[in-house]
């Protein structure tokens, strides 16, 4: 074995022990979120997401979907798109997971993200809403009108 191969087994080794477990996710966002935000978890959760993609804005579906992936949110697949609304579908084993061990998680983080990605791309005033699916789905519906552009 030569010395690289031991220094990529060591670097491998250490970026696996910094990684964040799925334990630990559910932790915050099951657990401590809760208790810290309360009744108004929901809202809080989706104004933070919309001001989270403010910091990274995306300028394609793609580009969200990616995101989605690396933050360890989901898959997120878009269903249905017409001229003022996109019903997207997120899906995860994580996610199932929270349906079986919180009963009725909020996925208002990722319903703010979406609507001010898509109200970026869109250039009017958008807004999103989660609706929890059986079988640990999240279906979002992003909505907007043509006529409350901004600039």
């Amino acid at each position: 074995m030569t010395n690289q191969n031991i220094e990529l087994q060591l670097e491998q080794t250490e970026s696996s022990r910094t990684g964040v477990t799925e334990f630990a996710y559910e932790l915050l966002r099951s657990e401590i979120l809760p208790d810290l935000l309360g009744k108004e978890e929901r809202n809080i959760l989706y104004w933070t997401g919309r001001q989270l993609a403010r910091k990274f804005p995306l300028s394609s579906i793609e580009e969200v979907q990616s995101f989605f992936h690396d933050a360890a949110w989901g898959t997120l697949e878009m269903e249905e798109a017409s001229k003022s609304e996109m019903i997207f579908m997120l899906t995860s084993d994580l996610i199932k997971q929270r349906f079986e061990n919180v009963g009725t998680p909020v996925f208002g983080l990722e319903a703010g993200f979406l609507a001010e990605q898509m109200q970026s791309q869109k250039k009017c005033i958008t807004e999103a809403y989660e609706t929890l699916k059986k079988k640990g789905r999240v279906s979002i519906t992003v909505q907007w009108d043509k006529k409350d552009i901004i600039e």
